[in-house]
């Protein structure tokens, strides 16, 4: 479901709405972290993208542009 990934890898713990939640990211399990990928969607690392079957969370603009052979 998220290409092999664990949701730590696609979590944001920096995203304003969690930081705002009151979550301890101390506390937080895998299970629990995509529970909550999918009941709040502001928690995703942004962008997300697959390049060659591999899933990129949370690339900036340099990082995609080189996976891509830019």
């Amino acid at each position: 479901m998220l290409g092999g990934e664990p949701p730590s890898a696609l979590f944001n713990l920096r995203s304003a709405t969690f930081r705002k939640s009151g979550i301890d990211p101390e506390s937080l399990t895998e299970e629990r972290m995509l529970e909550l990928l999918v009941e709040e969607p502001r928690y995703w690392k942004r962008p997300v993208a697959v390049v060659d079957g591999k899933l990129m969370a949370g690339a900036n603009a340099k990082q995609l542009g080189a996976a891509l052979g830019f």
